[in-house]
Order: C-alpha cells, then structure tokens, then sequence
C-alpha cells in the first residue's frame, strides 16, 4: 500500500504501512524524526471492506491524538 502524509495541529506526519497475517501495521513518523510509532491496525471490526485504505487512514490520524509530541528521550 502506498504511504500516506497528513497534517495536524500544525506536524507533519508520514506513514508507511505494512501488511502482516493478523492485520496492519503503520509505522506513523513525525516530520524531523528518524523513529516512527507503531500501531497496529487488527483485521476485524471497524475497517470499510470497500476502503481499507481510508480506514487505515482515518485509524492514524485518530491515533496521533495520542501520542507524544517530542521523540523519547535517552537517559
């Protein structure tokens, strides 16, 4: 499946996605980091069978709501 980029809240965010047996994986990177989140998408419940594109699409840009805004830090 092709990558998809989106804005929100003023971030850029690319997302690559990955197909495996139980479902979908996106790899969700923010504009200027070298590390992505990983969500997962299971099959099942809540995807359009006519789009899961735009499901998968719709699931990320949900899921960034939730997630850090600064890349994780090393101590």
């Amino acid at each position: 499946m092709e990558p998809h980029s989106f804005e929100q809240d003023g971030t850029e965010y690319e997302v690559r996605f990955e197909r495996t047996p139980e479902g979908w994986i996106a790899h969700i990177r923010p504009e200027g980091w070298t590390e992505a989140h990983v969500v997962a998408f299971p099959e099942g419940v809540g995807f359009d069978r006519d789009d899961v594109r735009g499901s998968l699409i719709a699931g990320c840009e949900a899921a960034v709501a939730r997630l850090p805004r600064r890349p994780p830090t090393r101590h």
